[in-house]
């Protein structure tokens, strides 16, 4: 009797197990939103080769082909990865002001 109540409840736990990984909104890439003019599909040709900072860790980037980037009121910004990139997108102000490291 044990042994066939552990496997209804695991199988429960195995069908609800997407629901509980999905993500519970849209990524903010995806969001409508006029503060972000837009993701960069890839940097303009005047930015490749171009060295800035990352603008969510500030470490040192060269911009290739390939760096994800937004351009946000006007001002194109780019990321060590598309994590950060997106991170950036959900909250960009929150990044724009964060104090100087001392």
């Amino acid at each position: 009797m044990k042994s066939s109540r552990f496997f209804i409840i695991f199988a429960i736990l195995i069908t609800l197990s997407p629901i509980a990984i999905a993500p519970h909104s849209a990524p903010a890439w995806c969001a409508d939103s006029t503060a972000i003019a837009k993701v960069l599909a890839s940097p303009p040709a005047a930015d490749v080769g171009t060295t800035t900072k990352c603008a969510v860790c500030g470490m040192k980037i060269h911009v290739k082909a390939d760096t994800p980037g937004v351009e946000y009121a006007g001002k194109r910004y780019y990321f060590c990865d598309g994590s950060e990139r997106d991170a950036f997108v959900a909250h960009p102000e929150m990044y724009l002001h964060k104090p100087a490291a001392k």
